[in-house]
């Protein structure tokens, strides 16, 4: 079995990429699956005939989605293809109609009748299975496929559709091949074979809570009464009052059947009355459950192993709820990131189909994956991102912040008799703000202790360099070492009357009202603890804490001036620091004019106002520009210009902002200088630059076929720290072997000048500006250009020196009696977007 995924682009394209493939259909039956954001029915059809134009043996499989998931990663407003060529086993695939003659629903067992008899035979192994939404009998159905097809495991859902086709569609999507396209009907792909083999599985997060609740009566799927009380009552009754006012706290509550306690049923609560988006049989039991981070952090680490040990991983699907992307976002970008480098593909679904201990279940708000496959082959997933789980907290905001009304509203009113309410927020309160194992107050009980208790004095312990431990130490020594460390800060905080907790393994804090204890006292405690953390035992490895003592601080500034605030010590080489909150109130001009520079940015991106500026540089032998340097410009819709200074650290702090603005500088000055034979251009690249795939990969890609790469000239900036020198001298030895050139910028600015020069071989050095200015008035920068200048002469590789600012005649006659090659500056050649400009 082979499986190629690729965004739909244009059809020149596809067919492109269809004939790279060289499918054969007398090698193995092709399956060719389609999920689209962008084509409507008819559209979605042609292209689906487009496609059996070139593969006339294949499968179509097509449906409509809001977001395609690809190499693990969520887009929107895309089309993604995978195209699966099997070796020996079987591809079937069929759409069928929902509504019988008279428009009503189909059976379950007729259509499972019908899909029995043209795509399942008794080695029928999985069946990729996909609904329109309003067949309200899908559970059923997916109940009635374990009888009819015994061992054949389901991986499918429901469909969406994007904003676009749900105006025309009512929010139900549709299912399509080269035959027609239907938003009342099933579609289906079977894979048989003997040495087909499967697995399929699911993650969703799910806590169930509280005792059995049984249905005892529905109106389609509309749910009337629960344990014989009208159905909305009931659910109030489980969490206030308030989702009258927000019905968006259903999403946050959703039911579980009984015996599959991690499957929600997502409720839809409108005057008080309760929808599911299924059909429930009367007498079924459900649950109150809530979906939080460290349950979907557990249970993606135990899909994550068995999808990593299956043997036959030859193909990966997956689909993920609409819903839980909309309510849970960090958590699905993150648990999709785990398998970024497979061949994953799949979609957004309004509901899925899951696996559970081999028994398929309709579902909703699930994330489920299905790999398959012929012979032995091993997928590249990314299970580093298990270390990295810090966004999926985030998604626990909302919950968190009605735990917090609830418990506010409880303290407040001690005459309340809303127990129910309460006895859900204490259970969500047990799994959300306790650490798994050692059951200590986490960050989120933190916050939820300032916000609620008034602690908004807070110390913050850190040990640094814990992995360093690894290298010395056998992980026994280190884990007695956590213990011993944790343990006795608990207790210092228990004696002291103060509150602990545990906010990522080896850092902690203790937490206390400012209304209980002084400041001097806290940070008198605190000089205490240090120096008994610190002190050195035969039975554990010795450790130097830092303690970082916030003042008045609240759960919306903490994290913000705990970061300031080690910065400040890290600088300074300090491990006790006490910062007041109060200092860090952020000034409101500063803040405007950031997101007015947001804009500008924005503005240039979209209306193609990202201008490259050009510099002569100044040959002084021959006395003429040899290239020139692209600077990059920004302008607004006034038409004024701005110079990097004012937006370049804002673009950084947004990161994409920056990649975006690097991108398409790049790409212009790539353009502008393509054609031109006898001058050279040189591009200014940051570390964030070269460790950004997609513009490395972009410019390997034009060097690779450039006319003249010697032409290019890529300026590393010597003022940022590098933080990955294998990835630079990556970079530096596959730019020379494309033909292009290196130069080091700022030489001299930054404290690892000796780094860059024995690891990098550069063709350029400049010097940094500020040294350049003062080698006429400061005998130290005169004899840094001295040094620079000899050391070329000593060097045994061919290298070539460029002053920038030269500003003077003075510096030019300095700068030519240590024989610098070039020179730059406004003495030679100002910055101009026209090069016959700058030329002049």
């Amino acid at each position: 079995m082979f499986t190629w995924n690729f965004q739909f682009i244009s059809r020149a394209k596809l067919a492109e990429t269809l004939k790279q493939l060289m499918l054969d259909s007398g090698k193995g039956d092709i399956l060719i699956r389609i999920h689209t954001a962008i084509h409507n029915g008819d559209e979605a059809v042609d292209m689906a005939r487009f496609i059996k134009s070139l593969v006339p043996d294949a499968y179509i499989f097509g449906t409509s989605t809001s977001a395609v998931i690809n190499a693990g990663r969520l887009s929107y407003d895309q089309c993604v293809i995978s195209v699966t060529q099997m070796d020996e086993g079987r591809v079937a695939s069929v759409l069928l109609p929902l509504q019988d003659k008279k428009g009503k629903p189909r059976d379950p067992d007729a259509l499972c009748a019908d899909l029995k008899d043209v795509a399942y035979d008794a080695e029928t192994r999985l069946l990729l299975t996909f609904m329109t939404g309003g067949y309200y009998e899908a559970y059923h159905f997916v109940d009635r496929c374990n009888k009819y097809f015994p061992g054949v495991q389901m991986v499918g859902g429901v469909t969406t559709a994007s904003d676009i086709i749900q105006k025309k569609f009512e929010g139900k999507g549709f299912v399509f091949n080269e035959t027609c396209w239907s938003d009342n009907g099933m579609i289906f792909a079977s894979f048989s074979g003997e040495k087909v083999e499967s697995y399929t599985s699911y993650v969703s997060g799910a806590q169930s809570i509280g005792d059995e609740l049984e249905i005892t009566k529905m109106a389609g799927n509309k749910i009337i009464s629960i344990d014989g009380v009208n159905a909305g009552e009931q659910y109030r009754r489980g969490i206030g009052d308030k989702v009258r006012e927000d019905h968006s706290l259903a999403n946050l509550f959703p039911f579980v059947y009984s015996e599959y306690e991690d499957i929600p049923v997502m409720i839809g609560y409108f005057d008080d009355k309760l929808c599911a988006n299924h059909n429930i049989e009367v007498g079924k039991k459900l649950k109150r459950s809530f979906i939080y981070d460290r349950k979907n952090l557990a249970d993606n680490r135990s899909l994550f192993g068995r999808i990593e040990n299956f043997e036959k991983a030859e193909t990966i699907f997956a689909y993920s709820c609409k819903d839980r992307a909309a309510i849970y976002p960090n958590c699905v970008k993150w648990e999709l990131s785990i398998y970024e480098n497979s061949n994953i593909c799949g979609c957004l679904t309004e509901g899925e189909i899951a696996c559970v201990n081999g028994v398929n279940v309709f579902s909703s708000c699930t994330f489920v994956v299905s790999v398959i496959g012929e012979t032995e082959a091993v997928q590249l997933y990314n299970p580093y991102v298990f270390a990295n789980a810090d966004s999926l907290s985030y998604d626990n905001r909302k919950l968190l912040d009605y735990i917090m009304e609830v418990e506010t509203a409880s303290y407040k009113d001690e005459n309340r008799s809303d127990d129910d309410i309460l006895s859900l927020a204490k259970d969500c309160e047990s799994k959300i703000l306790y650490t798994e194992h050692e059951e200590i107050p986490n960050a989120a009980a933190m916050n939820m202790d300032i916000k609620i208790n008034g602690y908004d004095r807070v110390c913050l312990i850190d040990v640094l360099d814990t992995n360093s431990m690894r290298s010395v130490f056998s992980e026994g020594m280190i884990d007695i070492t956590y213990k011993s460390y944790v343990s006795r800060c608990s207790s210092f905080a228990k004696e002291k009357g103060y509150r602990f907790y545990v906010i990522d393994k080896w850092q902690v804090a203790i937490g206390a009202a400012s209304f209980k204890v002084s400041l001097q006292g806290f940070v008198r405690d605190m000089n205490i603890l240090q120096k008994l953390l610190s002190e050195s035992s035969d039975d554990r490895i010795a450790i130097v804490p830092v303690f970082c003592v916030v003042n008045e601080c609240n759960s919306e500034n903490i994290k913000s001036v705990y970061n300031m605030a080690r910065l400040e010590m890290m600088n300074k080489n300090i491990q006790f620091y006490v910062r007041d909150a109060e200092d860090d109130t952020l000034d409101e001009e500063s803040i405007r004019e950031k997101y007015h520079m947001v804009n500008v940015i924005n503005y240039a991106l979209s209306h193609d106002k990202v201008i490259p500026y050009f510099q002569g540089i100044y040959d002084n032998k021959k006395h003429e520009i040899h290239h020139f340097e692209s600077l990059m410009r920004l302008e607004d819709e006034n038409g004024v210009i701005y110079y990097p200074g004012s937006f370049l650290e804002v673009a950084r702090s947004f990161g994409l902002l920056y990649d975006s603005l690097s991108f398409m500088m790049i790409t212009k000055v790539f353009d502008i200088f393509k054609n031109i034979k006898d001058k050279s251009v040189s591009i200014n690249l940051s570390m964030r630059d070269i460790k950004n795939t997609e513009i490395v990969d972009y410019i390997y890609e034009f060097l690779s076929t450039a006319k003249y790469p010697n032409n290019f000239v890529f300026e590393i900036l010597e003022n940022e720290d590098v933080d990955d020198y294998d990835a630079l001298v990556r970079f530096v030895d596959s730019i020379h072997k494309l033909g292009g050139l290196i130069s080091i910028d700022d030489f001299g600015s930054g404290y690892s000048n000796l780094q860059h020069i024995a690891n990098i071989h550069s063709d350029y050095i400049k010097i940094d500006g500020s040294i350049v200015r003062n080698c006429c008035k400061d005998q130290e920068s005169e004899n840094l250009v001295a040094l620079i200048s000899g050391w070329k002469n000593l060097s045994i590789r061919e290298i070539q020196i460029v002053a920038e600012f030269v500003e003077n005649e003075e510096i030019q006659k300095k700068l030519n009696r240590y024989g610098i090659d070039y020179s730059q500056g406004y003495l030679f050649s100002k910055p101009s977007p026209s090069l016959e400009v700058t030329l002049d």
